[in-house]
């Protein structure tokens, strides 16, 4: 997630989990942070989430809007997630059709070399892998792009 204030940003990280040390900043303490530092108003940026689920919809919307309040921050939002909006759809498209040559080509040098993994949770794990990497490697630079754009037409 990320949050904008004049024309500064910065990536924070969200949802720890359980005992084990989470990626950092963490959410909640960058929170605190900016109320402390007199930020009156805050806009979150969940860049990683494409649908509302729990972590937009609990977390983010009421949780960490409770605490931003609490925390002298008197403004506070949240950017939707893209969901089935149309251009954002035709994005994902068109980065699928991008693809598919690339796709294609790897799967038939695989076949003519042999080469059959048959480890199936293997496969699997590198198909997401490689979804989310590709997801972030063609359309990261947009959705931060439409974000700065909606955040610098909605200033004036």
């Amino acid at each position: 997630m990320r949050y904008w204030h004049p024309f500064t940003e910065e990536a924070i990280e969200q949802s720890r989990v359980g005992p084990v040390e989470w990626l950092k900043p963490y959410t909640d303490e960058t929170i605190v942070q900016l109320g402390q530092k007199g930020v009156k108003s805050l806009l979150a940026v969940p860049i990683s989430f494409v649908s509302e689920h729990i972590e937009t919809l609990e977390e983010i919307d009421m949780e960490y809007k409770n605490l931003a309040l609490e925390s002298g921050i008197e403004n506070w939002g949240r950017v939707p997630a893209l969901g089935c909006e149309p251009v954002f759809i035709s994005d994902l498209a068109d980065a699928v059709i991008e693809a598919l040559p690339h796709v294609q080509a790897l799967a038939e040098s695989n076949a003519v070399a042999g080469q059959v993994d048959k480890d199936y949770v293997k496969s699997f794990l590198a198909i997401i892998f490689g979804s989310v990497m590709a997801f972030w490697l063609l359309l990261g630079p947009k959705l931060i792009r439409a974000c700065k754009n909606y955040l610098s037409f909605n200033a004036q």
